[in-house]
């Protein structure tokens, strides 16, 4: 009896893709893809959320290309 509710709560939750499946749905470029994989250490075939991936995307391609930040911007 365990096991199935055990099922149930796992096909609940969020549901996983692979980074190059999201990388094709979201038409995202390869050198970007390229970017944030180095820039959050993410190896080949990793599983993760739609939303994480996203949010990934974003808050590299707007995050400035040099060191220092601008003051009063």
């Amino acid at each position: 009896m365990a096991n199935k509710q055990n099922k149930a709560d796992f096909a609940s939750g969020p549901e996983l893709l692979s980074m190059e499946t999201l990388r094709t749905r979201h038409k995202v470029p390869q050198p970007i893809y390229a970017g944030v994989c180095a820039a959050n250490g993410w190896k080949p075939g990793r599983a993760m959320t739609e939303t994480d991936f996203l949010r990934a995307v974003a808050s590299f391609t707007g995050a400035p290309m040099h060191a220092r930040q601008r003051k009063g911007v």
